[in-house]
């Protein structure tokens, strides 16, 4: 989750690119909405409970099955989705614990935007 709070504490250079951030987690709503109000996230961010989008994107951490408690979480990682709703770029690491920093998120999806 520290991703979340990274993007947020660089939401305003996402807004000043024309860059749009949207989040997504398989935690129940009422879990999203507490750590929300805690950490001040102000981006959406959506609950995929059922894993379902996280299953057509083919995203899913294969290392849990239905029925454990950790089942449903992605590996971690952003789509680049340009204004026709085209993934234009992605970056998804296999091992949880690295992630890519804001700034990197950032910079990446300015190359894949044409953004300067």
């Amino acid at each position: 989750m520290r991703q979340f709070v990274q993007l947020q504490e660089n939401l305003e250079s996402f807004n000043e690119a024309g860059i749009a951030v949207v989040g997504i987690t398989y935690d129940s709503p009422e879990l999203q909405q507490a750590f929300v109000d805690e950490q001040g996230i102000s981006y959406p961010l959506l609950s995929d409970i059922n894993a379902e989008s996280v299953i057509a994107l083919d995203i899913l951490n294969q290392d849990y099955v239905p029925g454990d408690d950790n089942y449903g979480i992605p590996n971690p990682g952003v789509f680049i989705v340009n204004s026709d709703m085209e993934i234009v770029g992605k970056i998804f690491i296999e091992a949880y614990s690295t992630r890519v920093d804001a700034t990197g998120v950032l910079s990446y999806a300015k190359q894949s935007l044409g953004i300067n």
